[in-house]
């Protein structure tokens, strides 16, 4: 169905609301928003809107609301704002979902869908809305500013979304201070992010820039992140089988804590951002565990876990990975191509085989096809990783294969940002956020992770 047609059933269905509830009644007792959207977009930087969007036209059903309870568990640490999806017959959303949603969290929560009138403006209000999404392209200027003008008196901010470079300028004239730049046509339901690249340098300087659309990778946001204030994103963490890897993978990118030896511990690292947990099986590491140990460390976190193993035999490995549950294994030893083609057959398929590369001098060699992924790390002559000093990371210029990389070794909250610059986004830290061998800081952790999230941003220059 055409938007032409989205929209004109939108029309049919909001006449037959405002029949049986005229305005002047759905404005009684109504009380402001107490949630102040915009601040909170002013205060995160990138900031993520993060969406509640149980179907759309282009991909028809995502997920199921009876399902929606592990979005709104990803969402509640990391969002710093939610959208939800109102329109029940193209977005399978509702008002009441959006009730739903905000008495499930304490982030503001804006009302997306085709609002056409004033009088959305106080459905959403009345559902718990803090903020509305206004689209330049349904609303001539006499609407958008009856709509906003109402939404500023129940203290609701106003996101005006555009298209194109004639809306940008309109949104300039109306004096609106959040813009969001839809990357997808809603004509033709084609997604381009070249949109936001070409529309963001014609935001008025002081106006908050969300881009919209088509994000969908760690790569996406740092494609974006030098010319906007933040994302709104929605089908990638709602399609993922698991939203709350896929919401920790967006925002701060893809990052391992290794050597954890403590449920406390895991949890941490969970709770501050972390996408994988590291289990060590080197006995004469001193962050070394044992399967029994492993067990309630696992337990503890929704991490993708990995074992780490030196020149352990592949049926060991195997029965460790396997008995465990883990998403990888990491070889730190001599093990070659065909030891990983024999440890495959035994693993389960979903299993990832990660090899250590030592870098020394001299640019690492390519990805071995028998490895899912490499583990860069300092070459050390008397030590098998872990040891807590960085390389030259001017050697990774050109690296042919960053999505298939680990940067590890030495990485610090004072030294995220230089490693997120390297192109390689998925990071693994260790000792750097130790106050001993084999023990977090949890306060080490948490400002890990706020340079890991601030690290995917530059803010745009005015």
């Amino acid at each position: 169905m055409g938007l032409e047609s989205m929209v004109a059933a939108t029309r049919v269905d909001l006449e037959a609301r405002r029949e049986r509830r005229p305005l002047a009644e759905l404005l009684e007792g109504l009380e402001p928003s107490d949630r102040n959207f915009e601040a909170a977009l002013q205060h995160e930087h990138p900031a993520f809107i993060l969406e509640i969007k149980p179907a759309s036209p282009s991909r028809g059903r995502i997920r199921a609301a009876s399902e929606l309870d592990a979005v709104i568990r990803a969402y509640r640490g990391f969002a710093t704002a939610v959208s939800v999806l109102t329109d029940h017959r193209f977005f399978g959303g509702s008002f009441e979902l959006l009730s739903r949603v905000r008495a499930s969290l304490s982030q503001p929560v804006l009302c997306k869908g085709f609002i056409l009138d004033a009088y959305q403006v106080v459905e959403a209000r009345r559902a718990g809305a803090d903020a509305v999404l206004l689209m330049l392209s349904l609303l001539d200027d006499a609407q958008y500013r009856a709509a906003a003008d109402l939404a500023g008196r129940l203290r609701m901010a106003v996101l005006a979304e555009v298209h194109s470079a004639s809306e940008m300028a309109r949104a300039t004239a109306l004096g609106a201070t959040l813009i969001g730049i839809n990357n997808r046509d809603l004509r033709t339901l084609d997604v381009d992010l070249a949109v936001t690249e070409r529309l963001a340098p014609l935001a008025p300087a002081a106006a908050i820039v969300i881009s919209e659309s088509g994000i969908g990778s760690p790569a996406d946001v740092r494609r974006l992140a030098p010319i906007v204030d933040g994302f709104l994103v929605g089908s990638a963490p709602m399609a993922s089988a698991n939203p709350e890897v896929t919401t920790r993978e967006l925002i701060f990118g893809p990052t391992k804590v290794c050597g954890l030896t403590s449920p406390d511990d895991a949890a941490a690292a969970w709770q501050f951002g972390a996408t994988h947990g590291g289990l060590v099986f080197a006995v004469d590491s001193p962050r070394a565990v044992t399967v029994a140990s492993a067990r309630p460390i696992r337990a503890a976190a929704g991490l993708q876990w990995t074992g780490v193993f030196v020149n352990e035999p592949e049926r060991r490995v195997a029965a460790i990975a396997n008995d465990l549950g883990l998403q990888a294994v990491q070889l730190h030893g001599d093990e070659d191509a065909s030891y990983a083609v024999h440890l495959r057959a035994r693993l389960s398929p979903d299993t990832e085989i990660w090899k250590a590369v030592p870098v020394g001098s001299v640019p690492p060699p390519a990805t071995v096809q028998a490895f899912d992924r490499r583990l860069l790390d300092r070459a050390d002559p008397n030590r098998r990783g872990g040891t807590g000093r960085t390389f030259d990371w001017g050697l990774l210029a050109g690296l042919a294969d960053p999505d298939r990389c680990i940067l590890s070794g030495g990485l610090t909250p004072r030294n995220v940002t230089a490693a997120a610059a390297t192109g390689i986004s998925f990071l693994d830290v260790s000792s750097g956020v130790e106050r001993a061998p084999g023990r977090k800081d949890h306060s080490t952790l948490a400002r890990f992770f706020a340079a890991r999230r601030a690290a995917s941003i530059s803010r745009r220059i005015s």
